[in-house]
């Protein structure tokens, strides 16, 4: 009789899944010892303040709203979401469960060593920094940076294909780390935990679109001229917006 386990690494290599194959034979094997540490991020984000564009955060955000974050006379006054117990706690589970699953590819052998988990790059050329989530060496001679992304279970089960923000991400990712493809990994945060891959080619279209983006941010500053609006006044995008007060409602300006 098949096996639940075998049975299941099967079916994901019909799917033809690259990772999760490895991942759920990891997870259920019996030569793990019986504990190991996890690490979860508390610390503020890493790039805050080291005036670079990142790609989890800037890179499909509009042109003045950037111009506003990254200026020295109006970052300052940017309005920052507020901190609660929900935030806070989606940012601890999110960063466990991400300690999980790089432990379990690590003791896989497919993540080799602490230099390929949180791989920190550079793009000098258009001020950007960022970090991929690891790199898997792969059985196939290949290399993969992955991105992984939890999502709860509505979330998950609508996930249907890659967000705009999620490609923008592992693009960035690629582009700084010198691979063509990725994979992005999305798990389920809460039971029963099912995960989804994407296998990723680098958008180079994207990509230019957005260090375009980035390059002329930078020249307006210099110019200390703002680029053009990016949303409407009074629009729904307006009044979320961190910069709302340094751009469109600066003086108590309002629409009709």
């Amino acid at each position: 009789m098949e096996s639940k386990t075998y049975g299941s690494v099967l079916t994901s290599l019909a799917e033809r899944e690259l990772l999760l194959p490895y991942f759920r034979n990891a997870m259920l094997s019996k030569q793990w010892p019986e504990s190991y540490d996890v690490t979860i991020d508390s610390s503020p984000y890493y790039g805050h303040g080291d005036g670079m564009f990142h790609p989890s955060s800037h890179a499909l955000m509009g042109a003045r709203e950037l111009y506003y974050r990254f200026h020295p006379d109006h970052r300052d006054r940017i309005v920052n979401e507020q901190r609660n117990v929900q935030s806070e706690m989606t940012l601890a589970m999110g960063s466990a469960l991400h300690g999980i699953v790089q432990a379990q590819f690590r003791m896989a052998g497919l993540v080799k060593d602490a230099a390929d988990v949180e791989v920190e790059y550079t793009i000098e050329e258009h001020n950007a920094r960022g970090r991929v989530d690891f790199l898997v060496h792969h059985p196939d001679g290949n290399v993969y940076p992955v991105e992984l992304k939890t999502q709860n279970s509505r979330g998950f089960e609508l996930q249907t294909q890659i967000k705009d923000s999620w490609d923008a991400q592992l693009s960035m990712g690629l582009h700084g780390t010198g691979y063509a493809t990725g994979v992005l990994l999305v798990l389920e945060s809460g039971y029963p935990y099912r995960m989804k891959e994407f296998l990723v080619n680098r958008n180079d279209p994207l990509l230019s679109r957005i260090f375009a983006k980035f390059d002329h941010v930078r020249e307006c500053i210099a110019a200390n001229t703002p680029p053009e609006h990016c949303c409407s006044l009074n629009s729904v995008q307006m009044k979320a917006c961190p910069a709302r007060f340094e751009c469109w409602l600066k003086g108590g300006v309002e629409g009709g």
